[in-house]
């Protein structure tokens, strides 16, 4: 019985220092450069455009699923949606407030994202009117870009997921790239570095699938 208590004990303080679960909340959140990126001068690439093609429900049965915070006062455009990064959750699961980020957007931040793994690959990233006409092109769809909080009787975890699905037009012919970084935080609190934490391990496991995958498909 007193383990019981304990664990009821402690999913209650999760819920209660999860970082104002219950309101909205902004985050920093920064990208990691790879050690060995190239600084300039490398092969010329374009980023043609990066999408946000997330799909938001109401009242997802699954956390992974983007939810915003129900109520007039939270509702967003299409433009604002694209700053939402996450959901806070009590210590008993049920969906409080949720997290955007403190500037910028998905898009940029994937923009930046994709721009330091093709600079780890020697890549220049380059505007479109100052790259050779024979510069390989990229589009870049956003199919995930989320973090969750789930609580448990003894602890409790953040975990974030980054997915994007690349379209490659090159000389050689067109190639499609579906890179996927997961990052995964056990916690006590939902502190605001804790939701940082689980990001950056997402940002660094995507770096590195992304070099796998280019690897892979001669990029």
């Amino acid at each position: 019985m007193k383990y019981l208590v304990r664990g009821l004990s402690i999913a209650f303080a999760l819920a209660v220092l999860s970082g104002c679960a219950t309101s909205r909340s902004r985050l920093p959140l920064d990208v990691p450069v790879p050690g060995s990126a190239v600084v300039s001068g490398g092969k010329p690439i374009v980023i043609d455009v990066v999408h946000d093609a997330r799909t938001f429900e109401a009242d997802p049965d699954d956390p992974s699923t983007p939810s915003l915070k129900k109520g007039a006062s939270y509702r967003l455009d299409a433009d604002q949606r694209k700053q939402a990064i996450a959901r806070k959750r009590g210590g008993f699961g049920h969906a409080f407030g949720d997290i955007l980020l403190q500037s910028g957007n998905v898009e940029s931040l994937t923009r930046e994202l994709v721009t330091n793994a093709l600079a780890s690959r020697g890549y220049s990233v380059l505007p479109a009117d100052a790259a050779p006409a024979d510069a390989p092109h990229l589009t870049v769809d956003i199919r995930q870009f989320w973090a969750w909080f789930t609580p448990g009787m003894w602890s409790a975890s953040i975990e974030a997921r980054v997915e994007t699905l690349l379209n490659i037009a090159s000389a050689q012919g067109n190639r499609t790239l579906d890179v996927k970084g997961y990052g995964y935080n056990a916690i006590q609190v939902a502190r605001d570095a804790n939701w940082q934490l689980a990001y950056e391990r997402a940002f660094k496991d995507y770096l590195k699938q992304f070099d796998q995958a280019a690897a892979n498909n001669g990029l």
